[in-house]
């Protein structure tokens, strides 16, 4: 194989699932029309664990034209979520090649215990470590975080490639040192591999 390359970082929401919360505002805010500033500033808060899913049930709902309770507000969340299963599939064959893959997702833990591990059993074992936000204090950009994924996998920064959509959270692990690569689609990411030497 004609790579350093033993660890793959990869990103959870708008890579391996579609991201529930941004989409159900998305599809809100261009319904309704609204816009808040604030968003950017509360999914942190949500992210470093501050806030619970019924907190930000509760701060939805008092968006205008959202008449709906806090349990209909998650319920409508949770039908935004989607697994990739085509990069799930690879992710599972990059691991059982003998590559080490962990998840740093900038998220509440409580999604994925209540939802996504529920509704994809099969999820936990694409991973050798999981990093969720909410559950270590830090979120991504922030360099630390980068760091404890790494101590906790025992690899090097020049060992790992990090995958996200989101080209500022790509940035921050190159200044470290790791490969960063923005994702867009599971075709795309499987030619970048082949790039690395590695057919799935």
């Amino acid at each position: 194989m004609d790579t350093k390359i033993n660890t793959f970082i990869f990103d959870c929401f708008g890579v391996i699932c579609d991201p529930p919360l941004s989409n159900w505002y998305k599809h809100k805010s261009g319904k309704h029309g609204f816009i808040d500033e604030k968003l950017h500033d509360i999914l942190r808060e949500f992210d470093l664990g501050k806030m619970s899913e019924d907190d930000m049930a509760e701060y939805f709902s008092k968006y205008e034209g959202i008449n709906l309770t806090k349990e209909a507000i998650r319920d409508e969340i949770d039908t935004y979520l989607k697994l990739d299963r085509t990069l799930a599939d690879m992710i599972g064959k990059l691991k059982n090649t003998g590559f080490k893959t962990i998840l740093l997702s900038n998220a509440n833990a409580s999604f994925f215990e209540r939802k996504i591990y529920i509704l994809y059993p099969e999820f936990k074992n694409l991973f050798d470590e999981i990093v969720i936000s909410s559950e270590v204090g830090m979120v991504k950009p922030d360099k630390e975080i980068y760091l404890h994924a790494l101590e906790k996998i025992s690899s090097k920064p020049e060992e790992c490639v990090f995958i996200d959509d989101n080209k500022e959270n790509v940035l921050a692990s190159e200044k470290l040192g790791i490969t960063g690569y923005v994702y867009t689609d599971s075709k795309s990411f499987a030619e970048y591999l082949k790039t690395l030497g590695i057919n799935l």
